[in-house]
């Protein structure tokens, strides 16, 4: 029994021993490894946080507020093409009015001239419908017995150059006299401030209107006619001393 029993507690004894053994061996380093592990992991992980702060700072530095001077920012560039094409197609447009605008100044300084060739004196033949060109128009007219309108148009030119008998004219009659009106109106007010009383402007020449015409006309050495004239307004300019501004009705 005691050989038997002693090795038993041998063998125990060396089984306890390599338990020991291994648990220092393995157990102890695998244990240090995994707290070793961990340590670099906290280790990587503020460095990873200083480095993102480090990197938050300098952008915090390199962005400047706007200055006034600063380019336009890239979302303004667009804009800014779409406005110069709208500029282009304006400036494109342009020549095309032009046309009309001459030709119109075109057949004013004709009718102009074909005025003064006829005896009616519209100022100089410069393409501007001012109330000179426009009181000889309406003495032509009345001395053709149109109606008095004053307008310059090609209508009543083809009737100055013998084209016509009558200017051929899509507007009412009485929308074609307003425009007269705002002359006779003006002319009612100035003759009544230098003196020659017309009673209350009314834009029609009536017989009173007529006689203060004749009376400024024979002051002035101007033919009594007792009608709007060129050559009434050209007086009146002058002795106002400024240009007729006409009256809108």
């Amino acid at each position: 029994m005691k050989p038997l029993f002693v090795r038993l507690c041998v063998l125990g004894f060396l089984g306890l021993a390599s338990g020991i053994s291994v648990n220092a061996v393995f157990l102890q380093d695998t244990k240090y490894a995994h707290f070793k592990s961990a340590s670099q992991g906290q280790e990587l992980v503020l460095q990873l946080e200083k480095q993102n702060l480090k990197e938050k700072q300098n952008l915090k530095q390199d962005i400047k507020p706007p200055s006034q001077h600063d380019t336009p920012y890239v979302a303004s560039v667009p804009r800014k093409q779409q406005l110069e094409a709208k500029i282009k197609d304006v400036l494109a447009l342009q020549p095309v009015a032009a046309p009309s605008n001459n030709k119109k100044l075109s057949v004013v300084k004709d009718v102009q001239s074909r005025l003064i060739d006829l005896g009616y004196w519209p100022g100089q033949p410069d393409g501007i419908i001012g109330p000179t060109t426009k009181a000889a128009i309406m003495a032509f007219e009345l001395d053709k017995g149109f109606e008095q309108t004053g307008i310059a148009d090609e209508a009543l030119l083809s009737v100055l150059k013998g084209k016509a008998v009558l200017p051929a004219r899509r507007s009412k009659p009485e929308e074609l006299a307003k425009n007269s009106q705002e002359l006779i109106f003006t002319l009612q007010k100035a003759l009544t401030k230098l003196g020659y009383n017309t009673g209350q402007a009314d834009g029609i020449i009536g017989p009173l209107t007529r006689k203060r015409i004749r009376a400024f006309e024979r002051d002035h050495n101007l033919q009594v006619t007792g009608r709007i004239s060129g050559r009434l307004v050209e007086a009146i300019h002058k002795a106002l001393g400024t240009p007729l501004v006409l009256a809108r009705l």
